[in-house]
C-alpha cells in the first residue's frame, strides 16, 4: 500500500512537471505534518492549485545502564505528507487551505529483536497563509494542521516552512 501511494504520487508530480506551466518550491517545514520537520517539494498546477511530497525521517536513541550491562534501543518514525493545496487571493500574499495524506510508519531495533511498531495512513486538512514571490525568491508559511487518524484520534499541529521558489 506504501509503494503504491508513493509511486502515485511520483507519477502526479512528474506528469504535473510534463504539463504544468508552474513554479517549484523546495522548503523545510518545521513542526507541521512531519512532526518535527519536513523537507518538500511542491509544484503549482496552477494559480490557485498546488501539490507537494515531503518526507522527514526522526530517529530514536536510548541508552540504559543496568547492572548487567548496557541496553541501546533505537527507533524511527518516518513520515511521507502528500497533500494538494487551493490558494485564495492575489500577488504575493495567499491563504492556503490543504488536504491529503501522511504517511507514518514506525520500527524500533532493541536487544529482543527488530520490530515493525506501526504503519498507517493519516489524513490531513489545514489551512494557512503564505507568501510567495510571483517572480520566484523566497517563500514562507505558517499553517495549522489536523490529523484525523481514524480509531487513534484526531491531533492538531502548527508547521512554519521557509524555502525557496524557482
Amino acid at each position: 500500500m506504501l509503494k503504491k501511494l508513493i509511486l502515485t504520487g511520483i507519477t502526479f508530480l512528474t506528469i504535473s512537471n510534463i504539463f504544468a506551466q508552474g513554479k517549484n518550491t523546495v522548503y523545510m517545514e518545521a513542526l507541521g505534518v512531519g512532526f518535527l520537520y519536513s523537507l518538500n517539494y511542491e509544484r503549482n498546477i496552477n494559480d490557485n492549485i498546488t501539490v507537494r511530497v515531503g518526507y522527514s525521517y526522526i530517529p530514536l536513541d536510548q541508552e540504559f545502564d543496568i547492572d548487567s550491562g548496557t541496553i541501546d534501543e533505537k527507533a524511527t518514525i518516518t513520515s511521507i505528507p502528500i497533500m494538494a493545496n487551493y490558494l485564495i487571493g492575489g500577488g504575493n500574499h495567499k491563504l492556503a487551505v490543504s488536504g491529503g495524506v501522511s504517511i507514518i510508519s514506525s520500527d524500533a531495533e532493541t536487544s529482543f529483536g527488530d520490530f515493525d511498531l506501526f504503519s498507517t495512513t493519516a489524513k490531513v486538512f489545514g489551512g494557512g497563509y503564505r507568501y510567495q514571490s510571483l517572480t520566484g525568491g523566497g517563500f514562507f508559511n505558517a499553517s495549522t494542521y489536523l490529523f484525523n487518524l481514524g480509531d487513534v484520534g484526531r491531533s492538531q499541529t502548527y508547521g512554519f516552512g521557509f524555502g525557496w521558489t524557482f
